[in-house]
């Protein structure tokens, strides 16, 4: 089966949440396929960044497009005026990449796919209504965050605000036609699944990313270190940071303050962020190379995800239990991952229990490598790559055999 997998960022470094689920997936099918990947073009360090892939999927048939630049704000407010008249979302026109869509017209015309993978509504996007082979993998629900947007808006911003309440409304339309149009969908959490089949999605499959499990280290960290570890620029991790240094930090007890070493690290924070952290004495390590990360990751022995929303599924969290490490968090931390509260992970509700939950960790190292093995033990069952592989493969079959049964009953 010739498979194509459209992608709009390159997987290498993989820190962020998307990254990191687009290459676990090419990993765990690069064997049982002829396997394809069309991203962007990865900018700096171009040369290693090819390499580092290639190491890890070999044989990949590696595709590089120029993205769309960014649209001049005049042309943004245009498209938004015209939206208001037209009745359209503003977004299905903002995010049409006509560069994607004839690069993949072009690689098509070229290997006659028998999959073409999206990953995320962008790439979906600009290849609709092309006829092809369509799988879409659904990252998250944008209109959902849309909706989550504006219930945050003041209602001081009155024009604004009706706008985008209008906009989530054409979107979410606009959203669950182009996922229609797919041979199937992929949802990555039971919470998006139920979301997804309420709006209408007729074509749907549950299945999470992969996730291997790295090598562990063979020291054991000295004292306890704390680590938050994601893309720190995007706007819910951002707040999830400003969450932890403003109202869950100061609710931790003096003395084990003094205990604990706490780190963020990934992507690029602001002025904001960095001033915030260093307030509360914690550590900011960004932007981060692989070998960085891996070193963080071996310093740690307790990761802490205060992220209270969000869709999809948290492949930070995945990838924090795959390296053993003990996770606290409140429960839109473990979206998509079915832990058990004590065993695999430490699941809070309140900003006092997540500190509470943070202080028995520093003063229990026992209870800290029981979580960790006991979370690392679950990802290797729930998130097998060799497993998931197939059913992806399976799911591809299946979706060909459904549609070509449909044409000929029609």
């Amino acid at each position: 089966m010739k498979v194509l997998f459209v992608a709009t960022t390159f997987p290498i470094p993989p820190h962020a949440g998307a990254s990191v689920a687009l290459l676990e997936t090419l990993k765990s099918i690069n064997q049982l396929c002829e396997l394809h990947l069309i991203v962007p073009h990865p900018g700096a360090d171009t040369d290693s960044k090819i390499a580092t892939l290639n190491e890890r999927v070999p044989n990949i048939a590696l595709h590089l497009y120029k993205q769309n630049l960014s649209e001049s704000t005049f042309r943004k407010y245009s498209k938004a005026a015209l939206s208001t008249f037209s009745g359209r979302s503003f977004h299905s026109s903002l995010w049409m990449d006509t560069n994607l869509r004839q690069t993949v017209i072009r690689l098509h015309n070229e290997h006659t796919f028998d999959i073409v993978h999206c990953e995320w509504l962008y790439a979906a996007i600009a290849i609709r209504g092309l006829n092809l082979p369509m799988v879409v993998r659904t990252l998250d629900l944008h209109s959902v965050i849309m909706r989550d947007g504006v219930a945050e808006m003041p209602e001081s911003k009155r024009l604004r605000k009706s706008f985008w309440r209008r906009e989530a409304e054409r979107f979410r339309q606009f959203e669950i036609a182009v996922l229609n149009d797919a041979l199937f969908c992929i949802t990555l959490s039971p919470e998006d699944e139920q979301v997804l089949r309420s709006e209408g999605v007729l074509r749907l499959i549950r299945m999470p990313p992969p996730m291997s499990l790295p090598p562990l280290p063979e020291t054991t960290p000295h004292g306890a270190t704390a680590l938050f570890l994601c893309m720190l620029h995007a706007s819910v991790n951002r707040e999830s940071s400003f969450l932890f240094t403003d109202q869950i930090w100061p609710l931790v007890k003096s003395d084990v303050q003094k205990q604990l070493r706490v780190i963020f690290a990934g992507g690029r924070p602001d002025a904001e962020a960095r001033q915030r952290a260093a307030e509360c004495g914690i550590e900011v390590h960004a932007p981060l190379s692989d070998e960085e990360a891996r070193q963080l990751y071996a310093q740690a022995n307790i990761f802490i995800s205060p992220i209270k929303t969000g869709t999809g599924i948290k492949t930070k969290t995945q990838e924090a239990m795959s390296n053993a490490k003990p996770i606290i968090g409140f429960p839109n931390s473990f979206r998509g991952v079915p832990v058990v509260n004590g065993r695999d992970a430490l699941v809070v509700n309140s900003n006092a229990e997540f500190a509470r939950g943070l202080e028995t960790l520093v003063v229990d190292p026992d209870l800290r490598q029981r979580i960790g093995q006991s979370a690392r033990a679950l990802v290797d069952v729930a998130f097998n790559p060799q497993t998931l592989g197939h059913e992806l493969m399976k799911a591809y079959a299946d979706g060909l055999s459904s549609s070509r049964t449909s044409r000929v009953a029609s």
